[in-house]
């Protein structure tokens, strides 16, 4: 129908304009929080997929980029080798105070981690302009020496703090332990290997294990926990199958719609049409319409309409 072309212009258009909001003098400081959503499971990695699937703590730091904590193609620190392997935070954390010590970080980051996969958990950290970059690790447990995580990711990008930053996460090898499998027995690497990303099964299929999202929490006068502005966030997990979390923030209480709509602009699911308070927000979408049949694999967008904002994502249902 000509209305369902128009309507599918216009959320194309919408998209075009849902770029990062910029600011011209970017603080000193920002606050973020991380999540990490695992994703790995015996759909994702079927391949001799191990019993009790779990990911370590999370840990890391703020720094510049006179130092870094691994890299591919460098050889593990004892602090790497250590989460790897066993899923210790120490002695990293001993790494990432001395680096502290010596000026050339800022911040210890220390979180939970998942059991079982898939799931997820969050922490929340801040960064500083003289230190703009990210590390953060994760052991891919049980494994050799397998590993997920980022390192000295920036989150200051065109001269501003980014609003939002999803990494996919690939698998590495720590290079310290020559086990080939998840449950492989100790075989010490000696002398060890540098850090390679994993290309080979059971691990490396090229299917990412789950994803970093760095969001910053823009906070306004009102108190530390009201959102400065109103804004649509990037659902997490995307792709998706089968449900994907969508959040937004509100920064003052409002009516708001949060509908979902196909590629040719049909509403196909009404998640939120209510009064809300000034928050941040969440909702859970499980792939299904308004009468609960499940959708098929495919493009969405989501829109947020609220009396001073409407804003448009794209997500994607893979099955």
């Amino acid at each position: 129908m000509p209305c369902c072309g128009r309507a599918a212009l216009a959320f194309l258009l919408a998209i075009a304009f849902a770029a990062n909001v910029a600011y011209a003098n970017p603080s000193q400081t920002a606050e973020y929080t991380v999540t990490f959503d695992a994703t790995w499971s015996p759909q994702t990695h079927p391949n001799s997929f191990p019993p009790n699937p779990h990911f370590s703590g999370l840990i890391g730091g703020t720094h510049n980029a006179t130092v870094s904590f691994w890299q591919v193609g460098g050889l593990a620190s004892p602090g790497i080798e250590n989460m790897a392997e066993i899923g210790s935070k120490s002695p990293l954390i001993t790494e990432i105070t001395d680096a502290i010590a010596a000026g050339t970080a800022d911040s210890l980051i220390s979180g939970g981690g998942i059991n079982p996969s898939p799931g997820s958990v969050s922490v929340s950290f801040q960064i500083d302009l003289d230190f703009p970059l990210v590390t953060l690790v994760s052991m891919i447990a049980p494994s050799p020496d397998w590993f997920v995580g980022v390192s000295g990711l920036s989150l200051l990008e065109s001269g501003d703090w980014v609003d939002e930053k999803i990494v996919q996460l690939l698998p590495y090898d720590a290079g310290t332990d020559s086990g080939p499998t998840y449950t492989s027995p100790n075989q010490d690497t000696n002398p060890a290997d540098p850090i390679t990303l994993i290309t080979t099964l059971p691990a490396g299929n090229g299917v990412p294990f789950g994803t970093f999202t760095f969001t910053r929490d823009i906070v306004s006068s009102n108190g530390p926990s009201a959102p400065a502005r109103t804004r649509l966030l990037r659902n997490v997990p995307n792709p998706f199958n089968p449900t994907t979390r969508v959040r937004f923030d509100l920064a003052q209480d409002d009516h708001v719609t949060l509908r979902v709509y196909d590629v040719k602009g049909r509403l196909v699911r009404t998640l939120i049409n209510a009064r809300l308070p000034e928050d941040r927000h969440e909702c859970v979408w499980d792939g299904t319409d308004d009468q609960g049949m499940t959708l098929p694999s495919g493009t969405y967008f989501y829109r947020l309409r609220a009396t001073h904002a409407t804003q448009t994502r794209k997500m994607m249902l893979a099955k």
